[in-house]
């Protein structure tokens, strides 16, 4: 870690937000940790799945009683609750007023990319209401699977919504079965703020092979119980749909074998952290920056002199 004293953040027309995104597993928590220390930052999560109470080792939640870094839109939903993008943008762009307002650095953090693209650009997410029956219909399979059946009906428009804004997925789905062409996303080419934005880049080996040992480690952390308590409370299973709770729960229905869900869960994460990077190739302008998980200061020592850099001039 670099420790050199406060950074000064100069004032410009528009605010300053620094970003560090990536695929899931990547190590993205850690380097915003160590980068909020040095720029006297605060963060702001951005992984939808992350802003859910209860779900806890299966999104792999930081967990805040262990740092004095202040954290905003994290463990703040119930786990079968919507909250949709247009949610999120207005939150968060209060949370950068506030966090400037305190003379902080703003720290965007996560893996859901639509997200970040909709806080910083204009996204304009105006929307109809849907069809409750319609949802309904889809209760049971995965944001996966729903984001597959969208890209059977309209390829171009699947690839312009990210497959975890599920309320996106179903609107666009439920449009595209009604012959009619009324959900698109629009924004302008600027963005609303200056920000300086870092994507974490391992080589896709060392990425899997991390994602794969992770899985082990949540399961060895007590996931299973957590999904466990989740049966025994109120919540609408059916409405979990991040990745691994489905699998664990059909394990404890006795509908897998453990070794079929663990290998399940491996794969769906590994792809799903493939979907991201071509996402954050394609849809993020951003720096990428090469971890070596062997030697992690080095990929640290980059997004720490850009974001200097990026804050003093």
């Amino acid at each position: 870690m670099v420790q050199e004293g406060a950074i000064k953040m100069k004032v410009t027309e528009k605010s300053k937000v620094i970003v560090i995104a990536g695929p899931t597993g990547s190590g993205k928590t850690e380097f915003s940790l160590m980068l909020a220390k040095d720029v006297d930052g605060e963060i702001i999560n951005c992984d939808a799945s992350q802003m859910k109470k209860d779900l806890n080792i299966g999104t792999a939640k930081i967990d805040l009683t262990k740092t004095n870094i202040k954290h905003y839109l994290i463990d703040f939903l119930a786990a079968d609750e919507n909250y949709s993008i247009r949610d999120f943008q207005t939150k968060a762009r209060e949370v950068i007023s506030t966090i400037n307002s305190s003379k902080k650095v703003p720290i965007i953090v996560g893996g859901t990319g639509l997200y970040i693209n909709a806080l910083l650009y204009n996204y304009n997410l105006n929307d109809t209401g849907r069809d409750p029956d319609f949802e309904k219909k889809y209760n049971d399979i995965s944001n996966h699977e729903l984001h597959l059946l969208l890209e059977k009906e309209n390829k171009e428009l699947a690839k312009e919504i990210h497959e975890n804004n599920r309320r996106r997925v179903l609107r666009a789905l439920e449009k595209c079965q009604s012959n009619s062409n009324e959900v698109h996303f629009e924004k302008n080419t600027d963005m609303l703020y200056n920000a300086k934005i870092f994507c974490l880049c391992p080589k896709r080996c060392d990425l899997y092979e991390r994602i794969n040992l992770r899985v082990e480690k949540m399961l060895d952390a007590g996931w299973i119980d957590e999904c466990k308590k989740l049966q025994a409370s109120n919540y609408d299973i059916s409405k979990i749909k991040d990745i691994g709770y489905h699998e664990i729960f059909e394990f404890l229905n006795g509908n897998l074998s453990e070794n079929d869900m663990k290998e399940i869960i491996k794969q769906k994460t590994r792809n799903y952290a493939k979907r991201q990077i071509t996402w954050f190739k394609n849809k993020l302008k951003c720096q990428w920056v090469e971890v070596d998980y062997n030697d992690i200061s080095s990929a640290y020592k980059v997004i720490y002199e850009e974001s200097k850099k990026f804050l003093e001039k």
